[in-house]
Formats: structure tokens, C-alpha cells, sequence
């Protein structure tokens, strides 16, 4: 009786030993390689959003738009949604994930088959995204990654958009919606807080922070910031003091909007450059 557990000890350890050596010996899968992909396109971010004429639209064709990433939720002033741009616009596509910036960076190529999406409004805006079943909007997110593997395809990481320079008050209008400008020699004429937004606390709600500036000396367009923001704490600059302001360029109701990536895209002036 000895001698057969002295057996069975022997050979428990021995196979102990084997899925050890096993253990230490297995080859992991290699990380995940980014393969950029390449699709021709069928149209233009401008005549696709042409397409929209009022309510939810769905795409029933092969149609196949791209552009450059313009915006980053990174410093948490965009959520969930991204924006595209090509050489005639730009269009946010709406879609359920954050972090987007590890994904869909700024200047990647991405590229969208858009067929049985919707195309639908918010303020004014024209949107990408799923049908939404809250009557109050006309698109929601495409959020899960089935629908997201379908329907948008990652390119080739490249150069950042170029900024398009605002300087003049005739500059300012509804194509430049969701692309990435920057408003040159604007000043900085209203305020409804002293930091760019404001934080939640214990005791308070996070809110937007709505920061105007004149360009060309007559268009308004408001800054706004998320509460969310990193640097929605950071003081924003002296009242009547002049800014170049980089962001993308979005509206809601009759009111032009800017939105910034980051406080990079604030230069303030020390005196307004002469155009």
C-alpha cells in the first residue's frame, strides 16, 4: 500500500509539473495590429447632409462617405460622438463609446457605409447615428460594436486638419458647421461665469459655460464648455481682450457655436493683429 501511494504521489507531481512547464512555455497571442483600411467613396460629407430635407432619414443605398477625425473627447469636451471632415464639410457621427481618441484620432481617415443609418437634426446640426426611439430627437448612438464593425471603418493615421481662419463676419456661415476653424482676432465681449464651465460638487450640478466672442466686429459666436471638461475650471481670459480660438464649429438654433478640443486652441492677444 505504500509503495502504490508513493506511486500516485510520484505522478501527481509529475503532472503538476507538466502543466507548470506548459504554463511558462505558451506562446500569447500576439497584441491586436491596427490594420488601416482603404474604401472609395461614393459622395460628399455636403451632398450627403443635402440629403436631409426634414425628420429622420434612413439610408437605404451603398453609400460610402469619409473624411479626417477634427474633434477629441480626451479633455472630456466632446462626448460620445466624433467629427468628420472632407474638403466640402464636416458632420458629427454619433456614436455610444468614450475615450474615442484612442480609436478615431485627429486626422485619421475614417470612412462610413452608411446604409440603414439615419440622418437626422439636433438644433440645427445635422447628425449620423442610429434611428431614435425618444420622439424628442431624430438620431441616437450606434452603440453596439456589431453596428460600429458594420459601419465605420478606421484609415490611415495622418496630418491634422488644418484649421480654416475665420476674419471676417461673411466667413460665418451654416457650411462650415462641424468642421474645425479658428476664429482670428476675436474678442471676447460676454460671460455667464469667470471659468470656462463649472465643475459638479456635493452640493451642485455640473454646467455649461457660455463665453462669446465677436468676429469680424459684428458675429457673435459662443464658446461652450462642458462642466465635464478638464479644464472647465481654468480661468478664462479678461473681459474685452482679443483671442485666436480654435474648435469645431457647431450651432444650436440660430446661435453659432464653437467647441474646443482643448485650451490649446485659446491664443489670447496682447493686441488684435491687423488683417
Amino acid at each position: 500500500m505504500k509503495m502504490k501511494t508513493r506511486k500516485y504521489i510520484i505522478s501527481g507531481l509529475s503532472v503538476i509539473a507538466g502543466l507548470f512547464f506548459t504554463a511558462c512555455t505558451e506562446k500569447f497571442d500576439e497584441p491586436y495590429q491596427f490594420s488601416p483600411v482603404n474604401m472609395q467613396t461614393t459622395t460628399t460629407i455636403k451632398a450627403f447632409k443635402a440629403m436631409y430635407t426634414g425628420g429622420p432619414l434612413e439610408i437605404k443605398d451603398d453609400i460610402v462617405i469619409g473624411g479626417k477625425v477634427v474633434s477629441s473627447d480626451e479633455q472630456g469636451n466632446f462626448y460620445r460622438s466624433f467629427y468628420l471632415q472632407d474638403q466640402t464639410g464636416g458632420i458629427e457621427i454619433k456614436i455610444g463609446k468614450t475615450t474615442l481618441y484612442n480609436e478615431y484620432k485627429e486626422g485619421q481617415t475614417i470612412f462610413i457605409k452608411a446604409k440603414h443609418l439615419f440622418l437626422g437634426t439636433y438644433g440645427g446640426m445635422v447628425q449620423l447615428g442610429e434611428r431614435s426611439t425618444d420622439p424628442k430627437y431624430e438620431t441616437s448612438y450606434i452603440d453596439t460594436d456589431l453596428r460600429i464593425k458594420e459601419t465605420i471603418f478606421r484609415g490611415v493615421l495622418g496630418s491634422k486638419v488644418t484649421p480654416l481662419n475665420i476674419t471676417t463676419a461673411s466667413q460665418v456661415n451654416d457650411d462650415l458647421l462641424g468642421t474645425i476653424v479658428t476664429l482670428k482676432n476675436a474678442k471676447y465681449t460676454r460671460q455667464n461665469m469667470t471659468t470656462w464651465a463649472k465643475k459638479a460638487t456635493t452640493n451642485s450640478e455640473a454646467a455649461y459655460g457660455e463665453h462669446t466672442f465677436q468676429v469680424g466686429g459684428s458675429v457673435n459666436v459662443v464658446v461652450r464648455t462642458s462642466g465635464y471638461a478638464k479644464f472647465a475650471s481654468e480661468p478664462v481670459p479678461a473681459l474685452n481682450t482679443y483671442a485666436d480660438v480654435t474648435g469645431v464649429f457647431t450651432k444650436f438654433g440660430t446661435t453659432y457655436q464653437l467647441v474646443l478640443l482643448s485650451l490649446d486652441g485659446v491664443k489670447p492677444l496682447q493686441t488684435p493683429t491687423v488683417q
